[in-house]
């Protein structure tokens, strides 16, 4: 399996991964691992380009706002705490902010206006990041995922 090649990297990891996320939403490991492994989609891309992992991480993010939400989970989740990030609003958040929760309200991925979720919403792993911003860690996932998935110039080798 070449993990080395942009879409394999995304078929046969990442998308697998997520769809394990969304059977057991309120599993912590397979929300962190999922973050992870989205993130580190930008090395197997720096690579097939041959130039910095940051470099295309940061190209990620300016196409795909909620890359950085999946960034800083991801390195918050391999290090207990974010400590940097070139979003300084996402410094500070903790592995230990990922919580079971109601998932969000509305199919865009947001609570109502005062944070809440409507009582029929699932259970799913949620956090709340510094800037006070509340995330559903599923639909965060499959929002990049799909992203990720549809931009066909991330997949030239």
């Amino acid at each position: 399996m070449a993990f080395s090649n942009p879409e394999v990297y995304i078929n046969e990891l990442a998308r697998p991964l997520c769809l394990r996320l969304r059977a057991e939403p309120t599993s912590y490991e397979l929300a962190i691992s999922s973050c992870i492994i989205l993130y580190h989609f930008a090395d197997v891309v720096a690579y097939v380009r041959g130039v910095k992992a940051s470099e295309i991480a940061d190209e990620l993010a300016a196409k795909i706002p909620d890359f950085h939400t999946i960034r800083a989970l991801a390195n918050a989740g391999k290090h207990v705490e974010l400590t940097r990030h070139p979003n300084s609003e996402l410094v500070g958040l903790r592995a230990e902010h990922l919580v079971r929760g109601k998932g969000t309200a509305l199919s865009d991925g947001t609570c109502f206006s005062e944070g809440s979720s409507s009582s029929d919403t699932l259970d799913t792993v949620v956090v709340e990041t510094p800037d006070g911003k509340r995330h559903d860690v599923l639909l965060l996932c499959l929002t990049v995922l799909e992203a990720l998935s549809t931009d066909k110039e991330l997949f030239q080798v």
